[in-house]
């Protein structure tokens, strides 16, 4: 299946698939935005083949299918966002393809836009959170987290971040540029080590790969274990998040199915020949949800919601979402 969607695409394209697939490229809003190029590249190579609308865009149709059915299933910003960018867009099959072309660009970067703002009012409203901390520590990648801590530098003043290493994905990495760009001190430690160092810090902070309505925050293995740290030193865990990543099924009885991956390659690289590794499970969820008790509030958009009270902003936004 993998390849015959991949086979779909611009060559050019192909590489950006890969890199979400086998997650080269970390981050709900990264993969949102390769896959938004992902639509603008066929649409592009439509009209410039002058392909059948209708062709074109079922092509689009089976691309953005292929995501919603596996990344969003983990994220559903994603499946929320794909939608968003395909809004009625089978409307426009009867029409020349350069008109067409032009509408579904259109709808596709009106999304773009609505994003990039949603994010950057998260980001304020974040700097402004931790204009009073010193100490902030942040688990697993996350692109709103990064623009955070590259936005820091608006408080004027140096920061120590604590990054922990997310084994499951090497999460922590990517963050490191991002500190040292910005002028932050960096500690940068094993995951194991985070009872030991969070301690020390005014806040934690990290992304959401979606959310539930009841205040649930769904990230990275091993977020669970930072809620817990956190809610016992009392530290403040602020999930940075658009709501653009709010899942509603469970309001209607529907549950997040979890996505395990396979860790073998990666916990095993350094192992010699003499163990076998074929003999060993190393399957392990991808994501976990963080109870509402263990996160101070929801960092969004709307402002800094406290995670008992995000029910009715994220049943709104859910309605606004349908309406578009």
């Amino acid at each position: 299946m993998d390849n015959n969607v991949r086979d779909i695409l611009p060559v050019h394209m192909r590489e950006a698939f890969d890199s979400i697939v086998e997650q080269r490229i970390l981050g709900a809003s990264n993969h949102i935005a390769m896959v938004g190029d992902m639509i603008e590249a066929i649409v592009q190579r439509g009209a410039e083949e002058h392909r059948p609308t209708a062709q074109v865009i079922e092509e689009i149709f089976a691309v953005t299918g292929f995501f919603i059915a596996t990344r969003g299933e983990a994220s559903q910003a994603v499946s929320n966002a794909i939608l968003l960018m395909i809004h009625n867009i089978r409307s426009y099959a009867k029409l020349d393809i350069k008109k067409a072309a032009d509408l579904i660009l259109k709808t596709k970067n009106s999304y773009a836009r609505s994003a990039a703002e949603a994010v950057k009012q998260c980001v304020s409203y974040g700097v402004k959170l931790a204009e009073d901390m010193d100490r902030i520590f942040v688990y697993d990648y996350s692109s709103t987290v990064e623009k955070f801590l590259r936005g820091l530098k608006e408080n004027e003043k140096k920061y120590e971040i604590y990054i922990a290493e997310s084994r499951i994905i090497d999460g922590g990495r990517p963050f490191v540029k991002a500190c040292q760009e910005s002028g932050h001190k960096i500690k940068f430690i094993p995951d194991a080590a985070m009872m030991y160092y969070l301690k020390d810090c005014d806040g934690a902070f990290m992304g959401a790969e979606a959310f539930y309505p009841d205040g649930t925050g769904f990230n990275t293995t091993g977020s669970d274990i930072v809620g817990l740290i956190c809610t016992y030193y009392q530290i403040p865990l602020y999930f940075l998040t658009p709501l653009i990543k709010v899942d509603v099924r469970p309001v209607s009885g529907g549950r997040k199915k979890l996505v395990y991956d396979n860790l073998k390659d990666k916990l095993t690289a350094s192992w010699g020949a003499d163990l076998n590794r074929d003999s060993i499970d190393f399957i392990t969820p991808e994501l976990v949800g963080v109870e509402p008790g263990f996160i101070r509030g929801f960092v969004t958009e709307k402002g800094v919601i406290p995670s008992g009270q995000i029910y009715g902003v994220s049943m709104e936004y859910s309605r606004s979402l349908r309406e578009a």
